[in-house]
């Protein structure tokens, strides 16, 4: 809703097994996915870890931006060394969110 609210194209999912189909399904259409914000802790099947290794087997480029509140010290340096993009500790606000989003939408153009 906050992406929502600021003008993104947003495709929200309720679970990381239903994410991924939609990555899949996407793939088959002409709706592009630019991004994903992806909460590490979700209920039941897959982890966040879990989801992450399946989208970027599906689209290796594509980024993934982790989210959660649990994060310490050392996690965001682990998080991207396992193939996140960034990283968003909970609480956010919505600047935090929209800048990190842009930033990778940004940098993901200027890589094409």
């Amino acid at each position: 809703m906050m992406l929502s609210s600021q003008g993104f194209d947003v495709i929200p999912s309720e679970s990381g097994d239903q994410g991924v189909e939609l990555l899949l399904n996407s793939m088959h259409t002409e709706q592009q996915f630019n991004a994903v914000v992806l909460d590490l802790t979700m209920p039941g099947g897959l982890s966040g870890f879990d989801v992450l290794e399946q989208l970027l087997e599906i689209s290796p480029y594509l980024p993934v931006i982790a989210c959660s509140g649990y994060f310490q010290e050392d996690a965001r340096e682990l998080c991207q060394s396992i193939g996140f993009a960034d990283v968003l500790q909970k609480p956010y606000t919505l600047e935090q969110l929209c800048d990190t989003v842009r930033r990778h939408l940004t940098r993901d153009r200027q890589l094409a």
